[in-house]
């Protein structure tokens, strides 16, 4: 991914909901390629101003989804596939934590994580395909950007007490000596399933299924950081708390639609990417 696009940090008050715009350019003479993204149950807003390209989740082939113009994605729990096509044009807004919250102000829990929504049907309103279309007449990338950045502070609401005490409670869920939902409850004067009930809708999912993925992610992260490809797996199931081999394979199932082995052999150093931390 880092071969055919690039990062763009976001600069003022826009940064507090967008982590950065992802962007592909590409020219005519660009040999088609495919793209595989690791989940990291993250919200995307994506820009196309050139073919349709087409789209997948886990281990489905390319059928009727695609972008077109605008699409809201995510939060993304399985592998997203996607073709880049000769003159690709492609900006992607990634959002932080609570960040797509912060400026949609719907509840998460509703999103269908695996299509394409069109995000003027998600407002009831024909704002985004406004802006789409001015995006479209500019040729420099920069004013794109510049415009977003404007276009989003126009809409970003400040944090509430509650979203404010979710991600502040987040680096909880990292430390094993502390059941992180209850931790998260003493310190805001509230029962667990109220914590649970506001992952659920500021964040689309629960503690237990982010502490699942937390775990997959450290997986991948060192297959990714082994050069010779030659997997110790009985040493990452003992070292990541898997009870089996079978429980790890099913992890790569749900998340990237694959067995371990077949993701080291066909997937990994190649078309796969991850989020930029």
């Amino acid at each position: 991914m880092d071969t055919i696009g690039k990062h763009v940090d976001v600069n003022g008050p826009l940064c507090e909901a967008v982590r950065y715009f992802y962007c592909i350019q590409t020219p005519s003479d660009f040999e088609k390629i495919d793209q595989h993204l690791s989940p990291n149950l993250e919200m995307m807003l994506a820009f196309n101003f050139g073919p349709p390209v087409r789209m997948s989740f886990g281990d489905n082939a390319y059928g009727d989804q695609e972008l077109d113009r605008i699409g809201v994605l995510g939060p993304l729990r399985k592998m997203l596939n996607y073709e880049v096509l000769p003159n690709t044009d492609l900006i992607i807004a990634v959002f932080n934590t609570d960040g797509f919250y912060r400026l949609f102000q719907l509840p998460m829990h509703e999103m269908n994580a695996e299509t394409i929504i069109d995000p003027d049907e998600l407002t009831l309103n024909t704002g985004f395909g406004e802006l789409w279309q001015a995006l479209k007449n500019m040729s420099s990338l920069d004013d794109r950007l510049e415009l977003l950045e404007d276009y989003g502070r126009i809409f970003l609401h400040e944090p509430d007490i509650e979203t404010t005490a979710l991600t502040g409670g987040i680096p909880y869920l990292h430390n094993p000596l502390v059941q992180p939902v209850r931790a998260m409850a003493l310190d805001s004067a509230v029962s667990e399933r109220t914590i649970q009930m506001r992952f659920k809708k500021y964040l689309g999912y629960s503690t237990k299924e982010l502490l699942r993925f937390l775990r997959f992610k450290q997986v991948i992260n060192c297959i990714q950081k082994e050069e010779s490809r030659e997997i110790d797996w009985h040493g990452l199931i003992e070292e990541f708390g898997y009870h089996d081999q079978s429980h790890l394979i099913k992890d790569f199932q749900h998340y990237l639609g694959t067995t371990p082995r077949k993701f080291v052999r066909e997937i990994v150093g190649k078309e796969f990417c991850v989020s930029k931390p």
